[in-house]
């Protein structure tokens, strides 16, 4: 049985404004064997908002896959169906470009889960799964999870709550593409990342990272840090950014957006 510290689902409804805006990809980037900042938004993992019979009831129909650092989890285009949930340890998520360069997709930490689009819709898996660190992967068979869901007809409500953060996350941040400038976004990134990962004023994230989660040249975040800077909006340090003021960098990105849920 998964034993995981959960809170009731009212966590969702406590951070509707933040948990808008999710780039849809829950990143914790992690660089040189210590985690930095964490990305997610503020949309809190699966198994946060299960209550504890429901958590249960999922923890037990689950298999404890155990790995070790850089050990392969899934390959992409695997048709094994089931949903991968991280217990501890981080999964990190991505695939190798033509060029041969591997590209983190995201990096999901403890009671975040992948696979669902196998258990769901029977696609294969998209992406490559690598473990960072020593990870614990938490399995839910299609079939168990299709069992649970007849038996507990409270964790679909749960697993449709939870899916629906991510799509309306995933067109607002399609959205901010196609409208913000990469400026704001960068802003955007750093103002969140601070509350997500309860940071204060520092953001544990260097300009590759930033540039990884953004999809953008290093050079053009470097250039959007400068801009920020100027207006004393951050201030740059080794491997770490300050936000001097980070209620005043929010404002600010909410003043170069026209949308009420940009937070």
């Amino acid at each position: 049985m998964i034993q995981i510290s959960v809170f009731m689902p009212t966590s969702l409804v406590a951070r509707p404004v933040i948990a808008s805006t999710l780039a849809s990809k829950c990143l914790i980037f992690y660089i040189s064997g210590r985690m930095s900042a964490l990305f997610d938004f503020g949309i809190p993992g699966l198994m946060a908002t299960l209550p504890p019979e429901l958590a249960t009831a999922l923890g037990t129909a689950a298999v404890r896959m155990h790995f070790k650092d850089g050990q392969q989890i899934h390959a992409r285009g695997d048709g094994v169906e089931a949903l991968s949930i991280v217990h501890s340890g981080s999964a990190r998520l991505g695939y190798v470009d033509r060029e041969g360069n591997y590209r983190s997709t995201a990096i999901l930490g403890p009671g975040q889960f992948f696979g669902e689009f196998t258990i769901f819709a029977r696609l294969p898996r998209e992406f490559d799964a690598i473990a960072i660190g020593p990870t614990v992967i938490s399995e839910v068979s299609r079939l168990r999870f299709d069992r649970l869901i007849e038996q507990h007809r409270g964790l679909r409500a749960h697993f449709l709550s939870s899916l629906a953060f991510r799509l309306h996350a995933a067109l607002e941040f399609v959205d901010d593409l196609r409208r913000l400038p990469l400026t704001v976004r960068v802003g955007k990134v750093l103002a969140v990342s601070a509350r997500s990962f309860a940071a204060g004023n520092t953001v544990n994230m260097t300009q590759t990272e930033l540039s990884e989660i953004l999809g953008v040249t290093r050079a053009s975040v470097n250039k959007a840090l400068k801009e920020l800077e100027q207006q004393k909006l951050v201030a740059r340090a080794y491997s770490k950014i300050t936000l001097p003021d980070p209620q005043r960098l929010q404002d600010w990105v909410l003043s170069q957006s026209d949308s009420p849920t940009a937070f």
